[in-house]
């Protein structure tokens, strides 16, 4: 395939470049392929093809050579330029608006069928070395996804909201606590806060301890990712929000049939901005009071935003800590960061307090790393490790397992809605965010310290429980935590890659695919649902569960194909996003950032 574009690039092209009104000199500068030494034969010369002046030097006039250019569109030579050119600019220009993993693979079969020296396959072969910290990403990765996973399928199974057992009807096997993590959204954004307060912090935490000049380092550091931080946070959100507002103008969103707001459409394009501009400002506006969960307020044209101005406080708070205790002791810092998060989290302010938990844990991967060395942790069994953190995991997942609704009724969370603080007491949601929060702290804290099990080793055959470690340090260095292996597959780091993307991007897409469809199988459904009712009533109960049972199949079936075409989309269009705009908004906040502040001497 490359090597036909090769010569259609060398050959066609470039006349029916020359054809359209450029030149073959114009086309040889804007290949990409080296300019080869040219003969009459080989450029497509108007002059030289017609000799419409006669053997006179006078050159032709511009209707005349756009004449034959017209005419010469209708020769077989002609069209077959024109077609070899645009396909050619096709197949150059196409893959900007693919998914990555689609270019992968064709990058991948291209690249398989030409012959490569040992050394190159070897080296394609070898695993990239990951970061210490490259779970983290793929765990926001996979905490985006089932952020999508909550919001899309709540729409069509809004049952899923209530807890295992709060109803007799309530018995459906995701609803099961530790399963329901899989689409417990709520439980993926106290995981987002506490990722952040860690990466945000971790720069600067490791100047404070390793620095040969930390004064310096630390308000360095601490000034570059203050001013960075509300161009990374509201870059793309610009982007995105404005293409909705552009999609709002052209009727494409469609009533919630759960009653949820939509991106407003208005009369006229100037109402339509006037009124994006507006939104924007109050949503991007650093000075709003943010109190909790108790004045929350996304975006008109994408409510899943709420999250973004707390983001910033939470930025903001976490900044000034390290900044207030970077000269202080260390247990003085620890001390006085865990008294805000504690204070926080007594007032209602959970989500502060876990910006505050992974400025803590990026102290702790420090001071107390997670592989054991130089600290106590290096020296516990390595089969007691597996069991505290396997057992801090799993009782991390059964929390945020906590439901939306019917959490006090249901069991497994009857005791523990009752063992809350004051100001949670006797409210759902503030009770399941306590508890959701309790059970993040505890699952990310058991990846930290989760041990490193060797590349292909049966760690619960092999592993010495009485030894500290059994890996050699050749093993080691390979190995990676067991816990942590989860999110650094290869699948869970693309999700990371594109988290942002797909966050804002997936409710705008639940709306516009996911909406579409559910609107007719609920019409479906309520119409199955009134004659199964209407056989209950006339006393054919076999006849009514029958039809049940057949209005489900097909209802189930048509959610399958609809969830896999909308996830499909939002893949594609947060990768595209992602590429096309949320790295080059990176960039652009690195080229701010430096011009914008003074160099360091």
């Amino acid at each position: 395939m490359s090597r036909l574009l090769s010569n259609w690039r060398r050959s066609g092209s470039s006349a029916a470049y020359a054809l359209l009104g450029g030149s073959s000199a114009s086309q040889a500068n804007h290949d990409s392929y080296p300019p080869t030494p040219s003969s009459s034969s080989s450029n497509f010369d108007i002059e030289d093809e017609l000799d419409l002046n006669d053997g006179s030097t006078e050159k032709p006039s511009s209707r005349t050579a756009l004449s034959f250019r017209l005419r010469h569109l209708t020769t077989p030579s002609g069209l077959t330029s024109l077609l070899l050119l645009i396909l050619s600019a096709i197949v150059k220009y196409i893959p900007l608006l693919l998914p990555s993993y689609i270019t992968a693979l064709y990058h991948r079969f291209v690249s398989s069928r030409s012959p490569k020296p040992i050394s190159q396959t070897h080296n394609a072969t070898t695993q990239k070395k990951l970061s210490k910290t490259a779970y983290l990403d793929g765990l926001r990765g996979v905490a985006a996804f089932v952020v999508y996973i909550f919001h899309f399928n709540y729409l069509f199974w809004p049952i899923l909201r209530h807890g295992y057992g709060f109803t007799p009807s309530d018995t459906y096997i995701f609803q099961m606590p530790i399963l329901r993590v899989l689409h417990s959204g709520r439980s993926s954004v106290t995981i987002f806060f506490i990722i952040s307060g860690f990466v945000l912090t971790l720069k600067t935490v490791n100047a404070i301890h390793r620095s040969t000049n930390p004064s310096h380092d630390v308000l360095d550091g601490l000034a570059g990712s203050l001013f960075r931080r509300p161009f990374r946070l509201y870059l793309p959100i610009l982007v995105s929000t404005g293409i909705t507002a552009i999609m709002a103008q052209y009727n494409a969103f469609i009533p919630n049939l759960q009653g949820g707001t939509i991106p407003p459409h208005k009369g006229s394009w100037s109402e339509q901005f006037s009124h994006w501009l507006a939104v924007t400002e109050r949503m991007i506006n650093p000075f709003q009071t943010v109190t909790g969960r108790q004045n929350l307020w996304g975006s008109d044209y994408n409510g899943h935003l709420w999250t973004i101005p707390v983001e910033f406080k939470g930025s903001l708070m976490v900044f000034v800590l390290l900044l207030a205790f970077s000269r202080s002791k260390r247990w003085v810092h620890v001390v006085g960061v865990t008294g805000a998060a504690y204070w926080q989290m007594v007032k209602g302010d959970f989500d502060q307090t876990l910006f505050c938990v992974g400025l803590l844990f990026a102290e702790l991967s420090i001071v107390l790393p997670g592989d054991g060395k130089g600290s106590f942790v290096g020296r516990i069994p390595r089969g007691v490790r597996h069991a505290i953190t396997g057992g801090m995991a799993v009782m991390g997942c059964h929390l945020m397992s906590y439901p939306e609704a019917g959490g006090p009724s249901s069991p497994g969370f009857r005791r523990l809605s009752t063992m809350v603080p004051t100001f949670y007491q006797g409210n759902e949601d503030r009770i399941q965010q306590f508890w959701i929060s309790i059970g993040s702290i505890m699952f990310v804290l058991a990846l930290m310290y989760s041990p490193v099990v060797a590349p292909g080793q049966k760690w619960w055959r092999r592993t010495n429980l009485n030894s500290p470690s059994d890996l050699t340090g050749e093993q080691e260095q390979a190995g990676e935590p067991l816990l942590q292996r989860l999110f650094t597959n290869s699948f869970s780091q693309y999700l990371g890659q594109i988290s942002y993307s797909l966050y804002l991007w997936h409710g705008i897409l639940n709306n516009v695919i996911g909406q579409r469809y559910l609107h007719p199988m609920a019409a479906e459904w309520n119409a199955a649902e009134a004659g199964w009712n209407g056989l209950i009533r006339a006393g054919f109960a076999d006849d009514a569960a029958a039809v049940r049972a057949t209005a489900l199949h097909t209802y189930t079936w048509k959610w399958m194909w609809t969830f896999f075409l909308n996830t499909l989309v939002l893949f594609w269009v947060s990768d595209v996003f992602n590429r096309g705009v949320d790295v080059y908004c990176v960039r652009l906040t690195r080229k701010i950032s430096t011009w914008a502040l003074a160099s360091s001497k």
